[in-house]
């Protein structure tokens, strides 16, 4: 198989703002550098958006930032130009615009192009006149790609099912967790940690994570301990006022936001998800990896993928599954039931231990490894259609 030896290779995202895909596309990045090297590629990363910088870009990688100001034309345009001049021999895309304009430009000038699709788009774009847009656009382009890279197997199958993109061109690459970092940032001290043993739920404050169903159905589960929630949002003051209607102000602590949620994580008990929809819910992969237990609902997509191996697991109730306690979306009696459940001793000692065994699956080797096969595939896929011109 061709590999990819002196290639000039560009990964393409809006910027480094954020630290979801944002975060992932630097690691891979990094994860690749030994790699790249030995290989002697030239890597190149372009940022379609001049905005501040939250996430590393590693230092072997010449980094280009555009103004694009979050336009779609204005990406196009400016990314087009730079490849035009530059020649790049593949394109590597993270997020819906950049995934748009990379697929244009490289169908146009003949450039393999790679794209990862980091969320259920289905799911996360609204039924407004932005969402239909996009949703029209993915449709119309992604299938045009040479590979799609979903988070997931339900990511996948909502591409597959619903945007024609054909699943022959999907290799699905989870996202990647170091557990000796994440143990080592999980034992920096805090100084507000509940006195009393935890149950622990993060994420933003909004209506997607339903921290809301958590607290009302903790607040009639069997369970003796507090909880915490970490992360910030426009819910935070109705959550406070909802813990205080049920009568458990003193046991749910709304600690806002955390730079290192790890020290909180790795001592709690377990972790509860709510969410109404994720991509690749970081979240629980990141609590498996400290060997925590973890309820959560069954939403598309990521859950059932990584509590049962299989995206399509159904649930009517909730589901002690293999590697946690999957319930219904949005069903007040079932999470109840699932967090009941997992306060049973049995469970809570018998997950742990399963945790630590399915976050192996998300190491940075895995990473590497399906990385490595899709770059090597979409430069064969090129070499074959300039063969057949």
């Amino acid at each position: 198989m061709l590999n990819y030896y002196n290639k000039s290779i560009a990964f393409v995202i809006n910027s480094l703002e954020g630290g979801g895909a944002e975060r992932v596309i630097c690691n891979l990045m990094h994860t690749m550098q030994d790699s790249f090297t030995a290989n002697g590629c030239k890597v190149y990363l372009m940022l379609l958006d001049d905005l501040p910088e939250e996430q590393q870009c590693p230092d072997y990688v010449t980094k280009i930032t555009l103004d694009a100001n979050g336009k779609l034309i204005s990406s196009y345009y400016q990314l087009s130009q730079w490849v035009k001049t530059n020649k790049p021999d593949l394109l590597v895309s993270f997020l819906t615009r950049s995934n748009l304009v990379t697929t244009v430009i490289g169908n146009q000038q003949n450039i393999p192009t790679v794209i990862s699709e980091r969320v259920n788009t289905s799911s996360h774009f609204a039924t407004s006149r932005t969402g239909f847009i996009s949703k029209f656009l993915i449709k119309l382009l992604y299938p045009k790609a040479t590979c799609v890279v979903p988070v997931s197997q339900g990511v996948m199958q909502d591409l597959v099912d619903n945007y024609n993109v054909p699943e022959s061109k999907c290799t699905v690459m989870y996202n990647a967790y170091d557990q000796n970092t994440l143990f080592e940032k999980s034992q920096a001290p805090t100084n507000d940690l509940p006195k009393k043993p935890y149950i622990i739920g993060i994420g933003r404050l909004v209506p997607n994570k339903n921290f809301s169903l958590l607290i009302k159905a903790f607040a009639k589960s069997t369970s003796s301990r507090d909880l915490v929630i970490l992360g910030q949002g426009p819910e935070l003051t109705d959550l406070k006022t909802l813990a205080k209607e049920l009568g458990i102000e003193t046991k749910v602590h709304l600690l806002g936001f955390r730079e290192n949620p790890y020290p909180y994580l790795a001592n709690a008990d377990y972790l509860v998800s709510a969410s109404n929809a994720e991509g690749f819910p970081n979240g629980i992969a990141e609590a498996m990896c400290l060997g925590k237990p973890v309820v959560a609902t069954n939403c598309q997509s990521g859950p059932a993928e990584i509590l049962t191996g299989d995206n399509n697991t159904q649930t009517d109730s909730f589901l002690t599954a293999e590697h946690g306690i999957l319930c219904r979306v949005n069903d007040f009696d079932a999470l109840k039931g699932a967090i009941n459940e997992m306060e049973l001793a049995d469970n809570l000692q018998r997950y742990e231990a399963k945790s630590y065994r399915r976050a192996a699956s998300f190491s940075y080797a895995s990473m590497q490894q399906a990385f490595e096969h899709i770059v090597k595939n979409a430069l064969n896929n090129s070499e074959i259609k300039k063969k057949l011109k």
